[in-house]
């Protein structure tokens, strides 16, 4: 009996020390943000003895299975300092509780893990593509405007000024833009125009750029048509940062010598910026910057070098000049938890000539055709006040505001245009964790008004005309996460815009749909969106009416709103393979458009000669198709203790067509001749729509040694355009296909832009790589580099009649007080 005792006893102890080393160890807890204390959504949790990463979800909330009695685990965030830990579990404590508070630091983002957008996301479990960029490659790579930077991303290209997401616009002067450019989810583009104001937007101060690749009105509002661009600028972290940028550069000769512009001294162009912010008395957010830019340009006067031979011309050519300063503030309230105020502002001051067609396209191909070179003074300023609380239950609360203005003196007073908006915005938000809910709601309204000859809507007048528009607009968006995993996504929203311009109001619904599921194991994720897109003509579109070079930009009152929708599906894989760490992205799209926008050359005047009607034209083409495929991979690799890398690269395919070739835009009325696709383009033969690259890579491969020396080198390749206007073609006097009776005529016609444009166009079918490179090397606070753009010193153009900078040399400075 006593052994059956001791042996049940033996037996009941070696079961129990079992069950003890097959239970399961739990790590849970909330990970926040040290000083607002605010949950961080989406912060990484690294496990070292599982060789794994965690995710927190939207609520700073973990729960982690563990079989290893101890381990260390290191929990990061983009933006805020790493806090690492050493965990021990205890056969009487299987799980173990932490709250961690992350400190906030001046890292930037991670492109390949967070967003922190107008409606809050994670990458991975998005139903749309999404592209986060960091201003530290601005830094590196010496980018001193937004749209810079914008080139070094997969999909996009910024063609005179207008971003094109996926093939999604042509060129278009930069007017109308069917991509959304925000400064901290508030609309920047110029009230009248529609256009991006990239040199307004103060880099020294980006935190990141959000990219959202696909229709996206339904969250951003009417041009985001194809996509938009959220800048967001960055608030204090606890200790002070000053930062002081300096830089200076000069352009290479062209690789011709006889296209030289000038005669002496190459140009050159330098500038300066600085940042300051910190904390005060612990509530109060303070942050200063400013910037002073001068590039004296490559592209020579409206003089043909034969003329200038022995002078450097008697005028300027394109350059600008410019001294911007803007602040931030904002102050958390202490005896009401939750509650916030801010006011931002940046005005600017400029200088500038800006070109619009070369002088020919060979000898004067970095020259600029008579009468096309417009000189401006502009003035700039905005102020940004805001409100936002966060209440006890969680329930968010922001009003968002933004008062502009923008003055524009031309030197011959024909594009002068004074303008100014007004922008309003309340945005309801509640998420609810225990469901895996999130709600988010919202009312806005953007008021604009200019004045101006420009957009008097009368080629023929001298008179100032005041025009004003109005689109007030709700939305909303629920978000709903399912299964026990919280992996399965699926989002519904909606949004209905109205409108008002020169008498005309319109408003219109417009839906969106996603569905993203994430596989546990391997974290791949599977997406699919649907989209409607919706945009209103710009008061420029509608109503522009100047002459540039002997060409006459008409105006088009009858011009409608563009409608569409998108639908796309995607996979995204994160991966580690041997010491790399990144991830791949695939994505298909295809869009479909009614009253699709073209800017279209052709005979719109209504009277004179031919070559005195002809100018340029916004126009409704019909219905279009642009359909694709967009490609990424991106990530980090360490070769050894001392020497890591990190490589980019990215495809994009796009494929813009008409769906009606016979479609008749528009009827000559002198001539009554119809003008359709067939018979204004270049080239017919794949309904290809005009001024389009179809197709564009990109790569970015960076190796750093000992932290402190770094050599990158980038290459980005595009197509050449197979379609653009035939007149460029019928009015070019070199074209051998002209008949002899039209190049007499053309002769009398004297100078015209177009001259070479046939053989060069043909001379450049197979596209345009160009290559730049870095070198810096990191001292202390000091960061010394050397950038080469352009490397091989490539001519080439991305649009008709405008030929991209040539190559530059620059030394950059960076010095970080703090």
């Amino acid at each position: 009996m006593r052994f059956n005792v001791i042996r049940n006893s033996i037996f009941a102890l070696i079961l129990l020390f079992c069950l003890n080393n097959q239970a399961q160890n739990i790590l849970k807890g909330t990970i926040k943000d040290e000083i607002e204390g605010f949950p961080i959504p989406y912060a990484q949790i690294k496990i070292d003895c599982l060789k794994a990463m965690f995710m927190a979800d939207v609520n700073g909330n973990f729960n982690i299975e563990i079989k290893p009695d101890s381990c260390d685990v290191t929990f990061l965030s983009s933006s805020y300092s790493p806090i690492q830990r050493t965990i021990i579990f205890t056969p009487k404590n299987r799980e173990y509780k932490l709250d961690i508070k992350l400190t906030p630091s001046a890292i930037l983002l991670d492109p390949a893990k967070v967003v922190s957008s107008k409606y809050e996301t994670n990458p991975e479990k998005s139903t749309n593509s999404i592209l986060v960029l960091s201003p530290k490659e601005a830094e590196n790579k010496n980018l001193n405007t937004v749209d810079g930077l914008l080139n070094t991303a997969g999909g996009i290209a910024v063609v005179d000024n207008e971003p094109q997401i996926r093939g999604g616009s042509g060129f278009s002067s930069g007017m109308g833009s069917r991509v959304m450019i925000l400064l901290d989810n508030i609309p920047m583009l110029r009230p009248d125009a529609g256009r991006p104001m990239w040199n307004f937007i103060p880099m020294e101060d980006v935190e990141q750029i959000e990219i959202l690749k696909g229709a996206a009105s339904v969250v951003f509002g009417s041009s985001a048509l194809t996509g938009a661009i959220n800048v967001l600028t960055a608030y204090p972290r606890t200790k002070p940062k000053t930062k002081v940028i300096l830089f200076a550069g000069i352009y290479s000769d062209p690789k011709n010598p006889y296209q030289t512009s000038w005669n002496h001294q190459n140009p050159i162009k330098f500038g300066v910026s600085f940042l300051h912010s910190r904390i005060i008395k612990k509530n109060f957010d303070f942050v200063i910057g400013g910037e002073y830019f001068d590039d004296q340009g490559y592209i020579g006067p409206e003089e043909s070098i034969s003329s200038t031979r022995n002078t450097n011309g008697s005028t300027k050519g394109k350059y600008e000049r410019r001294a911007r300063f803007n602040f931030a503030t904002r102050y958390r309230f202490q005896k009401i938890k939750g509650l916030s105020v801010s006011l931002n502002g940046n005005i600017m001051a400029s200088e500038n000539a800006q070109s619009f067609f070369w002088f020919d396209a060979d000898t004067n191909r970095y020259r600029t055709y008579k009468g096309s070179l417009s000189k401006f003074k502009d003035f700039t300023g905005y102020l940004d006040p805001s409100v936002k609380y966060i209440s006890k239950g969680g329930f968010v609360h922001t009003f968002r505001n933004r008062i502009l203005y923008s003055k524009n003196i031309e030197s011959t007073g024909a594009q002068s245009a004074e303008s100014g908006s007004v922008f309003d915005e309340y945005q309801f938000n509640k998420n609810i964790p225990k469901i895996g809910m999130n709600i988010v709601a919202g009312v806005m309204n953007n008021f604009a008004i200019s004045n101006g000859r420009v957009f008097s809507g009368d080629n023929y007048s001298d008179k100032p005309t005041r025009m004003s528009y109005d689109n007030f607009s709700i939305y909303t968006q629920l978000e709903q996460k399912f299964l026990k995993n919280r992996n399965l996504t699926i989002i519904g929203g909606g949004r209905w815009e109205f409108y008002s311009l020169d008498n005309v109001i319109e408003n219109k619904p417009i839906f969106r749909a996603g569905i993203n599921y994430q596989l546990n194991k391997t974290k791949t994720s599977f997406r699919g969106s649907f989209g409607q897109g919706y945009r209103f003509p710009s008061i420029g579109e509608k109503f522009i009416a100047i002459s540039v070079g002997r060409f006459g930009f008409y105006p088009n009152p009858d011009l409608q709103s563009e409608n569409s929708w998108n639908a796309e599906v995607g996979i995204m894989q994160p991966f580690s393979l041997f010491d790399f760490q990144g991830f791949f992205d695939v994505a298909f799209f295809n869009q479909e458009f009614e009253n699709y926008i073209e800017f279209a050359m052709g005979p719109w005047g209504n009277s004179g000669s031919i070559i005195d009607r002809m100018g340029f034209k916004y126009l409704n083409i019909g219905p279009a198709r642009i359909s694709g495929l967009d490609f990424s991979f991106m990530g980090e690799g360490v070769i050894s203790k001392n020497v890591t890398y990190s490589l980019m690269v990215s495809y994009t395919y796009s494929n813009p067509i008409t769906k009606n070739r016979n479609y008749v835009y528009y009827t000559d009325p002198v001539t009554h001749k119809e003008y359709t696709f067939l018979n204004s383009s270049s080239d017919t033969s794949r309904n290809v729509l005009k001024y389009r690259i179809e197709h564009m890579g990109k790569l970015d491969l960076a190796f750093t040694f000992y932290k402190k020396f770094t050599v990158g080198l980038s290459a980005n390749y595009y197509s050449s355009m197979h379609n653009v206007d035939k007149f460029f073609f019928d009015y070019d006097i070199n074209n051998p296909n002209n008949t002899p009776l039209r190049i007499a005529i053309l002769k009398l016609m004297g100078d015209l832009p177009f001259s070479g444009y046939y053989n060069y166009f043909m001379e450049n079918k197979k596209g345009s790589v160009v290559f730049d490179a870095r070198v810096s090397y990191n001292i202390n606070r000091v960061t010394l580099s050397f950038i080469v753009k352009n490397l091989l010193n490539k001519s080439y153009t991305l649009r008709p009649m405008y030929v991209e900078p040539l190559r530059t040399f620059t030394i950059q400075v960076i010095y970080n007080i703090n």
